[in-house]
């Protein structure tokens, strides 16, 4: 929870990886069980958050999420729900996860061992929907700050946790914004990974719409783009 008492847009990242680590746990494919059995482990390209209602302090949630279909041997599309005690979505999430071996530090296709247990997955009506093109950075940013990645901000992975992508790329909005306005959408692309010690700039920029308050942001190492987000906002 963020000091509205909303659950917040890093926070909820960090549940839907959870229960993603969770379900793959279940399946016997979790990143632990694949760097020992085969040298890989999962990594989040692109992840896009819908937001009906945010919670608060004191509500009772409960996060569903599932496997939703493979692309081309590479990607697993992983869909999430996070519901209130009645079971109706306050928020959705689709991503796209693929394997990457530890040691080379590149992508590779999906083991056998994954595509194998992911046959009986929903209808093609029950997916969650895709965005058509891709996010691009701003041409400029109108606010920006700078972080040093620090021992807390790793995962098991040894790099930049997910989550604190959106948290490092949210921040320049200021905490005025940031607890007067509530996040409606969140289309986030991780670009690069980032390591222990590494000097990272977030910068943000309004963009002209006649729609929701909305922002583009990127996270840099010197000249290294790292990550995309657009965002839309609702004063809550």
């Amino acid at each position: 929870m963020g000091p509205h008492q909303y659950l917040t847009l890093p926070h909820l990242i960090r549940l839907f990886q959870e229960a993603a680590m969770r379900n793959s746990d279940r399946l016997g494919i979790s990143t632990p069980q694949l760097v020992a059995q085969q040298g890989l482990t999962w990594v989040l390209h692109r992840q896009i958050i819908q937001a009906a209602h945010w919670p608060t302090l004191g509500q009772d949630v409960q996060v569903l999420t599932l496997p939703a279909r493979v692309e081309r041997g590479l990607l697993i599309i992983r869909d999430f729900y996070l519901l209130d005690a009645q079971g109706t979505p306050l928020i959705t999430s689709t991503s796209a996860w693929s394997t990457m071996n530890t040691s080379s530090r590149r992508i590779k296709p999906l083991p056998t061992s994954v595509t194998e247990l992911l046959t009986d997955l929903p209808p093609p009506a029950q997916h969650l929907p895709w965005p058509e093109g891709k996010v691009q950075p701003p041409e400029r940013t109108d606010q920006g700050m700078t972080f040093r990645v620090t021992y807390a901000h790793l995962d098991f992975n040894n790099h930049l946790t997910n989550p604190a992508f959106a948290e490092l790329m949210v921040e320049p909005l200021g905490i005025d914004h940031l607890t007067q306005y509530l996040p409606r959408r969140a289309d986030i692309t991780y670009h690069r990974e980032a390591r222990y010690g590494d000097l990272l700039r977030a910068g943000s920029t309004r963009l002209d719409t006649n729609g929701p308050v909305t922002f583009r942001h990127t996270l840099m190492r010197d000249d290294e783009l790292l990550a995309t987000m657009e965002t839309e906002w609702v004063a809550r």
